[in-house]
């Protein structure tokens, strides 16, 4: 499988890759990633490239990714171009969920938990076991659960 996620300093891209490459260690994958756009500053653009189970490279091409997780619709345009075919894999978070993600965990941070959700929900590689038994081993538990479970909604 081949995934890029784009999103925000300070918006959970990385931990999104970080349990997603947990969740793939734990079934026996093999997971090659590669941090594309860095950190530079919190707002930045931040995009994380990865195969699971595939090629020895983190690298991603264009029209080559079966999903794209966008945490920010300003890079909506940019996501669609790394689809192998046109809008299917794509998952957004939309500006109504960041909303209710602050109103009710407190903290735009659990979006990524929520995308993590939507994109369990569309794949079958992984379930939603294979989820929440990652998430133990972040913080927040608890909150990022919540979060996990309106995506899978």
């Amino acid at each position: 499988m081949k995934l890029v996620i784009l999103g925000v300093g300070g918006m959970g891209a990385i931990s999104l890759s970080k349990i997603i490459a947990q969740m793939s260690t734990t079934k026996g994958l093999s997971i090659r990633s590669s941090e594309i756009h860095g950190m530079a500053k919190k707002g930045g653009l931040v995009e994380v490239q990865m195969k699971i189970g595939e090629g020895k490279s983190g690298v991603v091409l264009q029209k080559s990714a079966n999903f794209v997780l966008v945490l920010d619709e300003a890079y909506l345009g940019y996501g669609e171009a790394f689809l192998k075919d046109n809008r299917v894999g794509l998952i957004v978070l939309t500006n109504e969920d960041k909303r209710w993600v602050i109103d009710n965990l407190g903290d735009v941070r659990f979006s990524s938990a929520l995308v993590l959700g939507r994109f369990v929900k569309y794949q079958d590689l992984f379930a939603k076991d294979d989820a929440i038994k990652a998430l133990k081993e972040f913080k927040f538990f608890e909150k990022n659960t919540i979060a996990f479970e309106r995506g899978l909604a």
